[in-house]
């Protein structure tokens, strides 16, 4: 590595001042080489000379910009690097590999209207776009509020990612904001697997059960009112089993929310309140009653 360093080094300087066509080859041999090694800071000066010794008259091609640029972003030089991409791309370069770091460049600047349109350029252009930049791009559709875009995206995440806690809340909120409860409902249970008291999940299914069983509750006892025989009695008494199931697998998400969310237990009583009413828990229904407002 220091041999190669220091014959880069000695090149920069040897051939200093001159534009020989063998002399502008020597400094870009030199930055090619450098960079193949690893050092990209050396290999980021050579081509800087190498520009700055090229004859202004000739067009040089946009693929060495390009290349130039890589090697800049390698060196950490991102200011370098995006002024060499747009030398590329008025040379009409416009290969993937460069909306790809681009993206990454802006990524690092923080500003995520050009990183979203690198991105969008970049996997457009791939014919077999990385992964992550799927992953990258949900992420900004999401914080930007395209919610359509976001859910195109989506299956074209790496798996691994989709598991992911971040990942999945966001899509849990995005299915329930596009009215996909199907969906947000199994989102909801794969969430409460890596995140167990991630509340807006709890809430979900608390509130999906509480309403199953509700809705049992009323169907059933509406049916017997009608036609309060010993039969229908009896169908009665199996409804408000079954009703009574939603109600219990209600009550332990209402339980854990009661534990992990306390500033929203007044919301909460009145469920698991009128849950033990329904039970003909009179002691429990009193202690929740207490918490409503």
């Amino acid at each position: 590595m220091k041999n190669i360093i220091f014959i880069v080094a000695g090149l920069l300087i040897s051939v200093a001042g001159c534009k020989t066509s063998v002399n502008l080859a020597e400094y870009r041999q030199s930055a090619e080489t450098a960079a193949e090694a690893g050092d990209y800071l050396i290999a980021t000066e050579a081509y800087r000379v190498y520009f700055e010794q090229y004859p202004a008259e000739n067009e040089l091609e946009g693929s060495v910009y390009a290349q130039a640029a890589q090697t800049a972003f390698q060196a950490t030089e991102n200011d370098q690097a995006l002024q060499w991409f747009e030398q590329a791309q008025q040379r009409g370069y416009d290969e993937p590999s460069m909306y790809q770091t681009l993206a990454q460049i802006y990524q690092y600047q923080g500003n995520i209207s050009k990183e979203l349109t690198a991105l969008e350029s970049y996997v457009s252009k791939s014919a077999s776009p990385d992964e992550e930049a799927f992953s990258r791009l949900f992420s900004i559709y999401y914080t930007t509020d395209q919610s359509q875009k976001a859910m195109q995206v989506w299956n074209k995440i790496p798996d691994t990612e989709k598991r992911t806690g971040q990942k999945l809340e966001r899509y849990f909120a995005l299915n329930k904001k596009m009215g996909n409860e199907s969906t947000a409902d199994s989102v909801s249970l794969a969430l409460l697997e890596v995140a167990p008291e991630h509340v807006g999940a709890l809430e979900w299914q608390a509130q999906k059960n509480y309403e199953k069983g509700e809705a049992r509750y009323q169907r059933e006892m509406k049916a017997y009112e009608a036609r309060p025989t010993t039969g229908n009695y009896q169908t009665l008494l199996r409804g408000l089993k079954a009703a009574s199931v939603h109600y219990r697998e209600a009550l332990q998400y209402f339980e854990k929310l009661w534990q992990v969310n306390p500033d929203d237990r007044s919301n909460y009583a009145v469920y698991m309140n009128n849950i033990h009413v329904r039970f003909n828990d009179k002691q429990k229904a009193d202690y929740y009653r207490k918490y409503i407002n």
